[in-house]
């Protein structure tokens, strides 16, 4: 049987009879897969269990099969050692948070390198971040991952456009279908992101920011059939406040 060696993202786990889990990870080979890790969860493996936490990066081989069969794991380690993610409860939880959004909106099984190098380098790029600039950080993500996946917003942005139309992906005038329209401060926003060199921070208060985060996950809804509410939103509002 053919065995692959890829890298890959742990998306999330589930228990597997007595001493397994599954294990849903995004590989740089083959997308999204499914596979079963062997007693992982015995006494005697302590650290294993800790290598399939979400957002870890790992080298692994397994036996490969059809793209929707579970494979069975042959042997795996750390690509990458994270300083916060996975310690820190800010910092896990903006990790969460994002790998939510990633298992609503992506659903390849087939290679996609430039999504994998994406999301690697995001979470790298998380794991060193200052804690101010967390809400910034993911506000990039969502929208970075929307052109990633191709329905990027367009920046039109003028004074008489200056409302964002989450069905349309573009600005429109502020009184043109009001309940498909982002308020004039989230939209601007949105246009600094679009068009900033992300050198500095960005503009608008924290209301506004976490209005954008909220529509931004409507866009995503719009355009994305079957993008389910993130739950774990309301977990890390909680923790940064």
């Amino acid at each position: 049987m053919l065995i692959t060696e890829t890298e890959a993202i742990v998306l999330r786990t589930l228990k597997y009879g007595e001493t397994s889990i599954i294990a849903e990870v995004f590989t740089l080979q083959d997308g999204i897969r499914s596979i079963i890790v062997n007693g992982v969860r015995s006494t005697r493996n302590k650290s294993g269990s800790s290598a399939f936490q979400v957002m870890n990066v790992l080298s692994l081989s397994y036996y490969n099969k059809e793209a929707d069969a579970l494979c069975r794991t042959k042997e795996y380690q750390y690509a990458v050692h994270y300083k916060r993610l996975g310690l820190d409860v800010i910092y896990t939880s903006v990790g969460i948070f994002l790998i939510e959004c990633v298992r609503n909106a992506v659903q390849e099984r087939e290679e996609n390198q430039a999504l994998y190098l994406f999301l690697k380098e995001r979470f790298l790029a998380l794991d060193a971040l200052d804690q101010h600039g967390l809400i910034d950080f993911y506000l990039y993500f969502l929208v970075d991952l929307t052109t990633l996946l191709g329905f990027g917003p367009l920046p039109n942005y003028e004074p008489g456009k200056p409302c964002f139309h989450l069905l349309h992906g573009r600005y429109a005038e502020s009184h043109h279908d009001p309940a498909h329209l982002v308020g004039e401060g989230p939209s601007y926003i949105l246009f600094h992101i679009l068009n900033s060199s992300r050198a500095a921070g960005l503009p608008g208060s924290k209301q506004d920011k976490e209005q954008l985060t909220d529509d931004l996950l409507r866009y995503y809804g719009c355009h994305l059939e079957g993008f389910r509410p993130i739950r774990s939103l309301e977990v890390l509002r909680t923790i940064m406040r």
